[in-house]
């Protein structure tokens, strides 16, 4: 139970606690509500990696997308029982145990699925949230106390719906030398914990309603071409009074030069790769791997042909690059 003393936002005796015993029921249970690992999204400073206001909208207004299923949602799968045990040699005294439930509260159409629950601290009931990914994704968003504010937010509404006296985040960097979880305590918080259900409640009524929030046309490309998945024959749309446009065609077509330019260059240098290589496979230079093999291609409606494939593998130190694309799961 919860004991922190916050006000009850809500009251435990609505919440249902459904067992999962199968994936597609809770991919049912989890595509018809607003979820914790979700709710982040309403929160437009928020910065959510994988879910959109507009995606969010659009599901609930009866629009299909297909599960996403990449490298990092199949790792956080694996990895997650390797951070609940990180997490129990650093605190032997909590008692860790698969959740294996979806808590749900049905008059906000809101619901949560735990990674784990932590039993035996004096405080209460905890859940823990489960984290993996890369070293550098570690330094950056965990690193000195931070947690990102999106997984604030999903352990804040899980620990609400669980009525849990707080929560944790678990990040377990996957690094063969350094497999150090960083661990952070989530407090309870009333206020923050209404903000959510506000932002959860206005959600429902924009979707009854039909108001339809602002995409982030950086992000929103697949949810775009989902609502609008077909044209209507001889429909034309008036695009004549928006000041905008004509300064972003503009910049488009500058772009579009620049691309072109770049993708000739990136030719040239691979070129001279290739000229340098002569008919190696293998080139040796510092930070870099580079291979140049020749290969088969099966011929289908064209005719087979032996091709050669460069192929230049980036092997500098990662604070030496960009970090990669590969997030936390």
């Amino acid at each position: 139970m919860n004991a922190n003393h916050i006000p009850q936002l809500i009251d435990p005796a609505t919440i249902e606690w459904r067992t999962i015993t199968n994936e597609t029921d809770w991919l049912a249970w989890h595509d018809a509500d607003v979820t914790a690992s979700g709710v982040g999204a309403l929160f437009p400073d928020c910065h959510h990696p994988y879910e959109t206001a507009l995606r969010l909208y659009a599901k609930h207004r009866g629009v299909e997308f297909a599960p996403v299923e990449n490298s990092a949602t199949e790792r956080g799968k694996i990895m997650q029982p390797a951070v609940a045990e990180a997490v129990r040699r650093k605190h032997p005294e909590w008692i860790i145990k698969p959740a294996d439930v979806y808590l749900r509260h049905k008059g906000l159409k809101l619901g949560a699925t735990p990674d784990f629950f932590i039993h035996g601290d004096p405080r209460g009931l905890a859940v823990l949230e489960a984290k993996s990914g890369t070293p550098s994704v570690g330094r950056r968003d965990y690193a000195d106390g931070r947690v990102p504010l999106w997984i604030v937010l999903q352990t804040l509404t899980q620990a609400m719906l669980a009525d849990a006296a707080f929560g944790v985040v678990a990040f377990l960097p996957v690094d063969p030398f350094n497999m150090e979880p960083i661990i952070q305590e989530i407090p309870r918080n009333a206020a923050a914990e209404k903000r959510i259900i506000d932002a959860v409640e206005q959600h429902w009524i924009d979707v009854e309603d039909g108001n339809e929030p602002d995409p982030d046309f950086a992000r929103d490309a697949a949810v775009i071409q989902a609502m609008y998945p077909r044209s209507r024959g001889g429909a034309v749309v008036d695009l004549s009074g928006n000041n905008e446009l004509p300064a972003l065609l503009a910049e488009r077509e500058e772009l579009h030069a620049r691309i072109k330019a770049a993708e000739i260059r990136c030719s040239v240098i691979e070129t001279e790769l290739k000229f340098l290589m002569g008919d190696s496979e293998i080139a040796t230079i510092p930070d870099w791997h580079i291979t140049y093999k020749t290969g088969e291609r099966k011929g289908y409606t064209v005719p087979a042909k032996t091709l050669r494939t460069l192929r230049i593998y980036d092997r500098r130190p990662d604070e030496a690059r960009p970090i990669e694309s590969l997030e936390e799961s």
